[in-house]
């Protein structure tokens, strides 16, 4: 019991390979607290779908003190060793791509193990900003529609603004999505208002 103890004090990293998780560290008498051991790092890290979904990019930021560390997944290949984090430029910083997709987690010499927070990939985030661009141009569009129509039915329908307002991306895509909601929110509030003869 006393080697136990020792080796949870000095490698909580080591102890994990025996199957025992930090949990358990924390229960074995004369070990570090479980709360001391976490507080050494406030250390992160996203994992990120490439857009066709076949592999995934793992970002860590934080990870200060950690001595060394590895990254574990739950599938065959998806375990990468980080060696000291705090020798990379910048400190404590990694980014892995390329990894098979699956749940990941860093696990740390000091301060016990990170789970890694899934994210969305840049392809279903950019089809996201687009679907609520088009939408916001939309509800903008109505608003113009009808008040252009209560001025003047004989009058041209509203343009979109040259600047898309409260858009969180300005890129193609999504100024084009705000432009064609827009755009058919006016008509839609110009026609119906106009045909109802105000």
């Amino acid at each position: 019991m006393r080697a136990r103890v020792g080796i949870a004090v000095v490698c909580p990293l080591a102890v994990s390979l025996l199957g025992l998780g930090p949990t358990a560290v924390a229960e074995v008498p004369g070990s570090v607290p479980q709360s001391a051991v976490s507080a050494v790092t406030v250390g992160s890290c996203i994992v990120k779908p490439s857009d066709d979904g076949a592999t995934v990019t793992v970002t860590g930021t934080g990870f200060i003190g950690t001595g060394g560390a590895a990254l574990r997944g739950n599938a065959p290949g998806a375990t990468v060793g980080l060696g000291n984090l705090d020798g990379l430029n910048p400190p404590g910083v990694f980014n892995l791509t390329g990894l098979p997709p699956t749940d990941y987690a860093v696990h740390q010499q000091k301060g016990g193990v990170v789970p890694c927070r899934q994210v969305r990939s840049d392809k279903a985030t950019n089809q996201e900003l687009v679907r609520a661009a088009r939408d916001r141009g939309f509800n903008a569009g109505v608003k113009a529609g009808k008040a252009a129509a209560q001025e003047n039915c004989d009058a041209a329908k509203p343009k979109p603004p040259k600047k898309p307002p409260g858009l969180a991306a300005q890129d193609e895509a999504v100024e084009k999505a705000f432009n064609d909601g827009f755009l058919a929110g006016a008509t839609s509030a110009f026609d119906a208002f106009c045909r109802t003869g105000r």
